[in-house]
C-alpha cells in the first residue's frame, strides 16, 4: 500500500523558495563578482570565470567542449575564446585528440588569475563557515549537495543534460545515479586537479 505524500503548505514552499533565490544571488555576487574582481582588480564577465575554471580543473578543452559546458554556441564561445587571447589568458594549440580542433589551454596569466580567483572564494568561504559554528563544512557541503540533487531531479529534464557539475576538481556530480552523461568526467587528465 503507498503511502500519501504529505502536502507541504504555501508559506513553507515560499520561504525555502526565498531562502535559496537570495541564496544564489548571493553566491553569485559574492564568489563569482566580488571575489573576481578582488582577486584580479577587473570585472571578469561569468562565462570568462567559468571557462578559466573549467580550463583551470580539466586541462586543455576544445571550443566544442567549452561551448557545450556552457550551454552556448560554438560561435559565441569563439568571441569570448577571442577576448580571452587577446587578454593573454588563454592559447589555442592543436588538440591532441582531434587535428581539426583546436585546444584551448591557460596561459601563466590564466592560471594565475585562476588561482587568484580560487584563493579569494576559499577565504570568503572559510569566513563564512567561521561563522557557522553549529554545523562542520561537511555537513554544510553535504545539505548543498542534498538540496542541489533533489532540485534537480525535480526537473524532470535532469537526465538529459548537465548542470555544469562536471567541473568540480573532485569529479563529483548532483546528478550521481542519474541518466545525465558528462563529457568532462571522461578522459579527465589527472594533474589538471587542483
Amino acid at each position: 500500500m503507498a503511502r500519501k505524500k504529505k502536502t507541504l503548505p504555501l508559506r513553507d514552499v515560499d520561504a525555502v523558495l526565498k531562502a535559496m533565490l537570495v541564496l544564489s544571488r548571493t553566491v553569485d555576487h559574492v564568489l563569482e563578482n566580488c571575489a573576481v574582481e578582488a582577486a584580479v582588480n577587473e570585472k571578469f564577465s561569468s562565462s570568462k570565470v567559468q571557462i578559466l575554471r573549467l580550463l583551470g580543473q580539466r586541462g586543455s578543452q576544445t571550443a566544442t567542449q567549452v561551448a557545450r559546458f556552457l550551454g552556448v554556441s560554438k560561435p559565441a564561445v569563439s568571441q569570448i575564446i577571442n577576448t580571452m587571447v587577446r587578454a593573454r589568458l588563454v592559447v589555442r594549440r592543436p588538440a591532441k585528440e582531434d587535428r581539426r580542433e583546436v585546444g584551448l589551454e591557460l596561459t601563466k596569466k590564466g592560471r594565475d588569475a585562476y588561482q587568484a580567483i580560487r584563493q579569494r572564494q576559499r577565504h570568503f568561504v572559510r569566513g563564512t563557515l567561521r561563522q557557522l559554528t553549529e554545523r562542520g563544512a561537511e555537513q554544510w557541503a553535504g545539505i548543498f549537495r542534498e538540496m542541489s540533487g533533489a532540485l534537480a531531479k525535480a526537473d524532470t529534464s535532469y537526465k538529459h543534460h548537465c548542470l555544469q557539475c562536471g567541473a568540480h576538481a573532485d569529479g563529483s556530480c548532483v546528478l550521481t545515479g542519474g541518466d545525465a552523461h558528462c563529457t568532462f568526467l571522461k578522459n579527465v587528465p589527472t594533474g589538471a586537479r587542483s
